[in-house]
């Protein structure tokens, strides 16, 4: 089950989702709301996935998109997805997760990491290197550095448990900042994966 859709100033949902389901395969069922997300998490599902946008969209620079795009967590859907996970749950997080409910602070707690408005950032879209420093299945058989266009959050409030895979840098003189991650919460399985910003990223091999 794929939560993949929010605000398009920045990314092209569609094209994401079209991309994640040819890299999950014919079985994957994509959602664009996080309600209608949260109303599936008791299918018997092997893998949930958020890649979306949905968040308050404060500040002047997003005016234009608010009243379409803006979104409040409600506590059904943070309650819905924060028993789906504690109970065993398996969660992958791509790319943007972390900017969602921005509301829902525990959201971060979820995830292992989480945005810090005011602190983190990423530059525009550009050539990055991901290296590699964990050993873990999700790693296993990977180049220890890889290349790729894409964009690196940095500043991301981190937790402590967090297992770190791979690492990256918004700029030369940056310092290495987590991309690739896996966390546990409850007896929930999460992982994350930063590099995602679009289908070039997702389909390469």
């Amino acid at each position: 089950l794929v939560l993949c859709g929010g605000s398009p100033h920045a990314h092209d949902f569609n094209g994401i989702g079209r991309a994640l389901t040819e890299v999950l395969g014919p079985d994957t069922a994509i959602v664009a709301h996080p309600d209608d997300f949260a109303r599936r998490l008791n299918e018997p599902w092997d893998l949930t996935v958020v890649h979306a946008l949905w968040w308050r969209m404060l500040g002047d620079s997003y005016n234009e998109w608010r009243d379409r795009w803006g979104y409040s967590t409600s506590e059904h859907t943070a309650s819905a997805i924060t028993q789906y996970v504690a109970d065993g749950g398996s969660l992958l997080s791509l790319h943007t997760a972390p900017i969602c409910f921005d509301d829902w602070p525990e959201w971060g707690d979820i995830l292992g990491g989480g945005w810090q408005w005011g602190t983190s950032s990423h530059p525009p879209k550009g050539p990055i290197e991901l290296h590699i420093t964990g050993e873990h299945p999700i790693t296993e058989g990977l180049p220890e550095t890889i290349a790729l266009s894409d964009e690196v959050y940095g500043d991301l409030r981190m937790s402590p448990r967090a297992e770190v895979l791979a690492v990256a840098r918004r700029h030369p003189d940056d310092d290495d900042q987590p991309v690739i991650w896996t966390h546990r919460f409850g007896n929930g399985q999460v992982a994350h994966i930063g590099v995602a910003h679009d289908e070039h990223t997702i389909t390469h091999p």
